[in-house]
């Protein structure tokens, strides 16, 4: 007679993975990704209420320099006052049309107060010895235009600051600190950019913009998508890995 005996089920055997190391190093990578556009995601979102802040807030005209501080970016500005032609400042590789130039500044005295003034775009000479010819800003002057922070290039090539026998000071970026050191004068934390219709100094070719708060948000919206996309794209590889 024959007895019947009931198998014992065998226990299931833990998946084992073929390079645990690499799935290691993948999971790591993943999860940085993932974290990185996680918070540029949240970054912008910041930028945007920033943004926002910024626009609820009335701008008033600066009308005095005394008004002027790091706060007050991208106000608008009406003052009246007289140029300081000893020491003329040309920030270098400006170009406008194509061509390259510089953009004169001259500090600007308002109220006892200096700031720098961008009196816009001077064609360079064919040979890089020879500086442009700069002519005097004499007398009272209105002034209207916008609050700009410092221009230039972020990156330096040697020294920022060089000058010429006719005391000219050429830079590759507006350094406030810099400059006033150069100048021997005490200068506002922001540049003054002229409005490109007014009839003081030469070609304006600047024109300031300000990314608006809905492009903040829809740059977040593309980081976190694609932070999902990753997450997606990582369980299924280690799924089926």
């Amino acid at each position: 007679m024959k007895t019947h005996v009931n198998a014992i089920p065998k226990a299931k055997s833990k998946r084992k993975y073929k390079h645990p190391k690499r799935l290691i190093g993948f999971v790591a990578f993943s999860l940085v990704a993932i974290g990185i556009c996680i918070n540029l995601g949240l970054w912008q979102l910041a930028r945007a209420q920033d943004k926002q802040a910024l626009l609820d807030i009335k701008q008033i005209i600066i009308t005095t320099l005394s008004q002027v501080t790091a706060d007050t970016l991208h106000n608008p500005v009406s003052l009246q006052g007289y140029f300081d032609n000893k020491q003329p400042i040309l920030l270098d590789n400006q170009t406008n049309n194509k061509r390259i130039g510089y953009h004169l500044y001259l500090p600007f005295h308002s109220d006892a107060q200096t700031i720098l003034v961008n009196l816009g775009w001077l064609a360079a000479s064919p040979s890089r010895q020879i500086l442009p010819v700069i002519p005097k800003f004499t007398g009272l002057y209105h002034l209207n235009g916008t609050l700009s922070a410092p221009q230039g290039s972020p990156w330096l090539l040697g020294d920022n600051i060089s000058t010429d026998k006719d005391n000219v000071l050429v830079v590759q970026r507006t350094a406030i600190s810099q400059l006033q050191s150069y100048l021997g004068t005490p200068l506002k934390p922001l540049l003054l950019q002229l409005e490109p219709s007014s009839p003081v100094g030469f070609s304006k070719t600047w024109q300031i913009t300000v990314m608006p708060p809905a492009k903040h948000t829809a740059y977040a919206v593309q980081w976190f998508a694609l932070a999902f996309a990753l997450s997606l794209c990582s369980g299924y590889w280690i799924k089926k890995y």
